[in-house]
């Protein structure tokens, strides 16, 4: 029997929907919409914040990094000697692993290659939990100074460079001139944990630790650990916050201003995206509101007019249960219709999202794809607002007036609860899209102000690539030096390149952390607390080719090498943080360990924040190349006059011709190397960009439909002001002024909640205010402009209407 009621309520349900067809396909449709933006945006969410890493027990991995306690917010790898005693004195970790980003050169295939690899501890891979896919890792033995040289290569590079072959074991790989046995393949999504980098490591080799000096307290090595059974985060912390303390009282040179921090593995790959993240699901929720309250508009809208229909399934006995059942069975039934396209929608959207990731770029762990998590949050947001939204017209049901409703007295304009709630659904609509609105318009502007932002350079038409020297060729300075002026002098020679600068790095590439300065002439600070700026070595042609300008003073020469008195440049922001309002023309420092080597600054150059976009650049002092310890590889800035990559192969050449055993490596032009350091910022800024225009529209066609309606049931009172003698435009004034009530007041709440929801986002934005008044009554005047067409549309359609007629209107 309860079968066959549910079966003849489903029947009217589907008669109900076809009744209405154009009311009903609005309907679902903005509703499926909505779905889907919250479907897509979920699979964002659980990529990467709730998906767990792909390793054994993933909650015990955690890593531990250095921190300076006056700025915590900065987290570095940690020291050998740091970490060694880390190990030694703690007693909350099961296993301990230690990886240092290397890069040696690959001759094994046609081309010389440079890819990322690292040099791991033997306990590495058995901490994190993945075994290889193909033979073993490193052996205890095997992480020591002296031990034969093995290598674990990545799957990429066993397929690229070996074919996939399975008798790729006991093969060697020639890296630097040197030959390493290959003793095992890591799975093919096996991912690197460490945060930040946006190339795959290709191979591991042994760390061999002792080899690094455990002596040393620079911070370039990056530790993780897993956690014992029962050993929580907070003890683990706790431990080394003691530990940190005893470190600190054996080595108050080094360690004075260093402390340990223990974080969750996970959280060094979601750190620069968690909150962009939840703000954009918290966005994402308000569009599910508004579009709710659409269908819950529509489901009243449908109440008012069955009024009669439940005044005489009440007096045939149908009692509240028997008729919330049905108003639940059909409102379930609608979200069942826009659960189908909104699931669709998800997995169209959760297929575009990941376009929006720069190409080239490996963002490990973020695995967007529609899983059975994303499947079943996608039916709940269908299901749930179904059930939510059916209880509105079961109460209005509830108050129905029998006798009233049999004797035909009801019109279609409802009583006076259903007018309350469709107003009040007005004004919710309209409050909750102004705080969506404000909130994106805020996010979007700060974004736009972090791309304006000067970057102290020019990335246009520019192509970077490292060469790194290797072998014995190249042990002595002068033969390092000769090599790198030979290929920049090839390149300058190139037809359609404008210029070609050199440097040990360039902006957006990984740097070499701070380095101590000695200013001469000012007070010799405590230690622990020596200034710091970031060191690099150019030659003179860098700062043309890159486009820095010159402040003040002049750059350097070609007369500027061994042997001549030692110069140095500064950046502006360096000079204002060193030297205040005096001139640091003349000015004598001293850069790191060479304490007693002074170097006089000659110029100072622009700012160029090479780490992102913070809202201060670092302080940077430039040596010129050729009057220093030439690195080992250096970068080389290629400006052209089009396209950068047109210019590759060219170049490729060039290098080759000086020495064909040279790789080039980390090819990118450097708009491409911008936009991929900022991937996040700009992932989540187009994700909420799209979301927001979804939104206004979605709260253009609520709000226009709702007052729509609401003036529409006011065709009677119409009917009687006209025939009583009223002026059609004092009723058009009468109803515009009415809906323009609803929504200034709708508005007026929605500002009001802004400037408190804005003030939670105010740490993520940049160069505009989380109350910017201009962008609170841009947003007010367009939600105004939307209210003002729906209210004077039907308004004006109504006033047509022949007073003999309106009367007469059900």
């Amino acid at each position: 029997m309860r079968i066959a009621g549910l079966q003849t309520d489903l029947r009217f349900g589907l008669r109900l929907l076809r009744r209405n067809p154009e009311t009903s396909v609005v309907a679902i449709l903005a509703m499926a919409v909505a779905i889907g933006i919250a479907g897509t945006m979920f699979s964002v969410v659980n990529a990467i914040l709730i998906q767990p890493l792909p390793f054994k027990q993933p909650d015990r991995l955690v890593a531990i990094w250095q921190i300076d306690p006056l700025n915590a917010s900065m987290w570095r790898p940690a020291a050998p000697g740091n970490y060694a005693d880390w190990r030694r004195m703690s007693k909350s970790f099961e296993n301990t692993g230690v990886a240092l980003n290397i890069s040696k050169t690959l001759t094994s295939f046609d081309e010389p290659d440079t890819p990322l690899m690292q040099q791991v501890s033997a306990g590495y891979f058995d901490t994190l939990g993945v075994p290889p896919a193909l033979g073993r890792t490193f052996s205890a033995e095997e992480d020591r100074p002296g031990s034969r040289a093995v290598v674990v290569l990545s799957y990429e590079l066993w397929q690229r460079g070996f074919g996939g072959e399975r008798n790729v074991l006991g093969r060697t790989a020639e890296l630097d001139g040197q030959p390493y046995e290959i003793i095992g393949v890591m799975p093919a999504d096996f991912d690197n944990p460490i945060f930040g980098l946006t190339d795959r490591p290709q191979a591991w080799l042994p760390l061999a630790l002792a080899e690094n000096g455990l002596d040393r307290r620079g911070n370039d090595h990056y530790v993780i650990a897993r956690l014992k059974d029962g050993v929580s985060l907070d003890q683990a912390r706790q431990e080394l916050t003691r530990v940190s303390e005893e470190i600190r009282t054996e080595h108050p040179d080094t360690n004075r201003s260093i402390e340990a921090l223990v974080t969750p593995l996970k959280e060094n790959i979601v750190r620069g995206v968690r909150s962009g993240v939840v703000l954009l699901f918290g966005a994402v929720l308000f569009v599910l509101l508004i579009a709710s309250s659409n269908v819950a508009h529509l489901l009243l809208t449908r109440s008012v007019a069955r009024e009669r229909e439940f005044a005489l399934r009440r007096a045939l006995g149908a009692g509240t249960g028997r008729l919330a059942r049905q108003l639940m069975i059909e409102s379930l039934l609608l979200m069942v219709f826009c659960a189908v396209p909104g699931l669709l929608l998800t997995i169209w959207g959760t297929g575009a999202v990941g376009l929006l990731i720069p190409t080239g770029l490996n963002i490990p762990h973020f695995d967007f794809q529609v899983g059975r998590n994303v499947v079943l949050f996608t039916i709940g947001v269908s299901l749930l607002p179904g059930l939510a939204l059916g209880l509105l017209p079961a109460l209005y049901a509830r108050r129905v007036n029998i006798i009233a409703g049999l004797a035909g007295t009801f019109r279609a304009t409802g009583s006076r609860g259903s007018k309350r709630t469709q107003k009040l659904l007005v004004i919710a609509e309209t409050a909750l899209s102004v705080a969506l609105l404000i909130g994106a318009s805020l996010m979007v502007q700060s974004f736009r102000n972090l791309q304006r932002l000067d970057q102290g350079f020019d990335p246009r038409n520019v192509l970077t690539f490292r060469v790194s020297t290797r072998g014995a060729k190249y042990r002595d300075n002068e033969a390092r030096q000769r090599f790198f002026k030979d290929i920049k002098d090839r390149l300058a020679g190139m037809p359609g390149v404008v210029s070609v600068g050199a440097a040990q790095s360039h902006p957006f590439y990984p740097q070499f952390g701070m380095t101590t300065l000695v200013i001469e002439g000012q007070p010799a600070p405590e230690p622990g607390s020596e200034p710091r700026a970031t060191a690099l070595r150019a030659a003179p042609d860098y700062f043309s080719a890159m486009k820095i300008p010159l402040v003040r003073g002049r750059l350097f020469t070609a007369d500027d090498v061994a042997g001549t008195p030692n110069v140095a440049l500064v950046s502006a922001q360096m000079a204002r943080q060193f030297w205040g309002s005096d001139d640091p023309i003349g000015k004598r420092l001293a850069i790191g360990n060479n304490r007693n080597m002074f170097r006089q600054v000659v110029g100072v150059v622009g700012d160029v924040r090479s780490d992102g976009f913070p809202p201060e650049p670092r302080p940077t002092v430039y040596v010129p190349v050729e009057q220093d310890v030439a690195p080992l590889a250096i970068a080389y800035v290629l400006r052209t006059s089009g396209n950068p990559m047109a210019f590759l192969e060219a170049a490729k050449r060039e290098v080759w011709s000086v020495d064909r055993a040279m790789p080039v490596y980390l090819v990118r032009t450097m708009e491409e190397t911008v936009s991929g350091l900022d991937w996040r910022t700009g992932f989540v800024m187009s994700l909420l960009a799209i979301f927001s225009a979804i939104s206004l529209l979605l709260a253009v066609m609520g709000i226009y439909a709702a007052l729509s309606y609401v003036v529409s049931q006011q065709t009677r009172e119409f009917g009687i002001r006209m025939a009583l003698g009223a002026e059609r435009q004092d009723v058009l004034k009468l109803v515009v002024r009415q809906g323009m009530t609803l929504a200034t007041v709708g508005v007026a709440i929605g500002v009001i909640a802004s400037i408190a929801l804005t003030g939670l986002m105010s740490s993520l934005l940049f160069g505009v205010s989380a109350t910017d008044p201009l962008t609170f009554a841009g947003v007010a005047l367009i939600l105004g402009c939307v209210s003002l067409i729906a209210c004077y549309v039907p308004a004006r359609r109504a006033t047509k209407v022949d007073p003999l007629v309106a009367l007469k209107y059900e």
